[in-house]
């Protein structure tokens, strides 16, 4: 069975008392919500606070939102994923925007997943093309480039976004039709076992249409999972729509 899973990415937002009052509100508010795994990736300077903030119960996971693929060195300024798994347990890789304003490539995106699995964390693979008029095979070419050499024993532990990258910071998300194509493709290539979730322009008034679908795991929230409220109403939708009813293998 594959988990429903909702994930906020605060990019590079919040100061350190925001961070922690955002946190705090999210994880009380969600306390009673049954069904679905929540994740947060704050910047990596919030990483070790929140995650100490969210263990306290364990219902809302973290993660980080890059990390470079040595284990440790002479890497100013980076963070490896041995630093990363004493606080968290995810680490977003390969992000549309770390491909356009940090050129990431797809060899990049790969040596990353190859040093999250063998560091036992769990990577949630970004993948998109960056036009509407762009073929849907653009975002599954990354996916195939971006699983190279992993082992496919590894792919449950693998987590995709597919956030088409036209779509994002638009206010308006992809459509239904267009999505559900797309994580189709995207499905036989990591396998059954593996969450797949849309992301690009989440936001509250559309979430429903995502989640009646049975091929959508989850969502991977930007700019909407600063807002508190916006972000908490998300994951309700989410949970009444998904909450482990049934075995949902598509």
């Amino acid at each position: 069975m594959r988990r429903p899973i909702v994930v906020a990415n605060w990019k590079m937002y919040t100061r350190a008392s925001d961070a922690y009052i955002l946190a705090t509100t999210i994880k009380n508010s969600i306390a009673n919500i049954e069904g679905i795994e929540v994740i947060i990736c704050p910047p990596s300077l919030w990483l070790s606070e929140i995650s100490d903030l969210l263990k306290k119960d364990g219902k809302v996971n973290v993660g980080a939102q890059n990390m470079f693929y040595e284990p440790d060195g002479p890497y100013t300024g980076e963070i490896s994923p041995m630093m990363i798994r004493d606080v968290a347990k995810y680490v977003i890789v390969g992000h549309s925007e770390r491909r356009f304003y940090f050129h990431e490539s797809d060899l990049d995106v790969n040596e990353k997943v190859l040093a999250a699995v063998k560091f036992g964390l769990s990577p949630i693979v970004c993948v998109g093309e960056k036009t509407k008029s762009a073929s849907i095979r653009d975002a599954v070419d990354q996916l195939e480039e971006a699983l190279q050499h992993v082992p496919k024993n590894s792919y449950k532990d693998i987590i995709v976004a597919y956030e088409p990258v036209w779509a994002i910071g638009t206010e308006h998300t992809a459509s239904l039709e267009h999505s559900v194509k797309a994580i189709t493709m995207l499905r036989e290539i990591i396998g059954r076992d593996s969450s797949i979730l849309y992301g690009g322009s989440v936001n509250d008034k559309e979430i429903e249409k995502f989640a009646g679908s049975l091929a959508i795991d989850g969502v991977l929230v930007g700019s909407a999972s600063l807002r508190a409220g916006v972000f908490i109403e998300i994951c309700k939708k989410w949970a009444e729509a998904k909450s482990f009813k049934g075995d949902v293998t598509i």
